[in-house]
């Protein structure tokens, strides 16, 4: 075995993508804390303050997005020249990280239509987040991050691929809204999402709703990937179908394990604002999802 050739592709590849790596993080960390956060000083936020929802939004909403997103920007690798390879990835980190900040600052926007108005008034994303310590919105941060780095990482900038890839994220954006139009719909029989997280700072509701998205992309993701020749309308149907399998072994399972526990799921979750329950709730969905995707493969 050629030892001296294997450690010289070992040093080179792990350069490559640590410095693919470390300029997309330092691209995100300066546009996260000037461009998002604006005038919130982040250090006293998290250090100084210890304050928990910054904590979830800083790792939720910034490391996890630009680490992964960097990470699959290597997959841009287009070029048998190192040189060239090298600015062609990196090109992907800063648009890939750029597009994310771009959906990030419009996150605020969101929250303002579809949430209710509390004490203050109109609701800002940042300062329920690091002023008033709301937990529960900076878990609504971090599933709205979750949705935006499922809708970037399938974006190709290569002439050939890039219709199909704007296809792949539109079906992503098209059954993510459905599953959350569903899920919020359901809840409004007792209650509403909306006013369980940025009015009553429910850290659970949000929690169960980290878990559900995160699942939903779980399978949206999976099921594009799984296509060796892309075929929207088989994607639209596979799509629906697997998140109707999802919506479906959630219901039964919840009933089951409601009816085993001798607890009702949901009274934990946003009566009693049991952030156990809604972690539980969130192994459930995950759990299910892995099954769907199982099927699907």
């Amino acid at each position: 075995m050629d030892y001296t050739g294997f450690l010289k592709f070992f040093v080179s590849n792990s350069l490559f993508t640590f410095s693919i790596i470390l300029i997309g993080f330092v691209l995100g960390w300066v546009l996260y804390n000037h461009v998002i956060l604006r005038t919130i000083r982040l250090g006293e936020a998290l250090f100084e303050k210890d304050n928990l929802a910054a904590w979830v939004e800083f790792i939720g909403a910034f490391i996890f997005p630009t680490l992964y997103l960097s990470a699959k920007a290597v997959e841009g690798s287009a070029s048998t020249v190192l040189l060239l390879d090298l600015l062609i990835c990196i090109g992907y980190a800063v648009v890939y990280i750029v597009l994310f900040t771009i959906l990030r600052l419009f996150s605020d926007g969101i929250v303002r239509i579809i949430s209710p108005s509390d004490h203050e008034g109109s609701i800002n994303l940042n300062n329920e987040i690091y002023r008033q310590r709301n937990t529960a919105a900076s878990l609504f941060s971090a599933a709205l991050s979750i949705i935006f780095v499922s809708l970037i990482r399938f974006l190709d900038f290569m002439p050939e691929f890039f219709a199909a890839s704007v296809l792949r994220a539109g079906n992503i954006l098209i059954f993510t809204l459905a599953a959350f139009a569903v899920y919020t719909f359901v809840l409004r029989y007792r209650t509403t999402l909306m006013k369980e997280i940025f009015v009553d700072n429910n850290a659970a509701a949000g929690t169960a709703l980290v878990g559900f998205i995160f699942a939903v992309e779980m399978i949206l993701s999976n099921v594009v990937e799984m296509q060796k020749e892309f075929n929207f309308p088989e994607l639209l149907l596979l799509s629906a179908i697997s998140l109707g399998i999802l919506g479906i072994f959630s219901f039964i399972f919840k009933a089951v394990f409601s009816k085993i526990l001798g607890v009702d799921i949901w009274k934990e979750v946003y009566e009693q604002d049991s952030v156990g329950a809604a972690i539980g709730q969130c192994a459930l969905y995950i759990s299910i999802a892995g099954v769907v995707i199982s099927f699907i493969k």
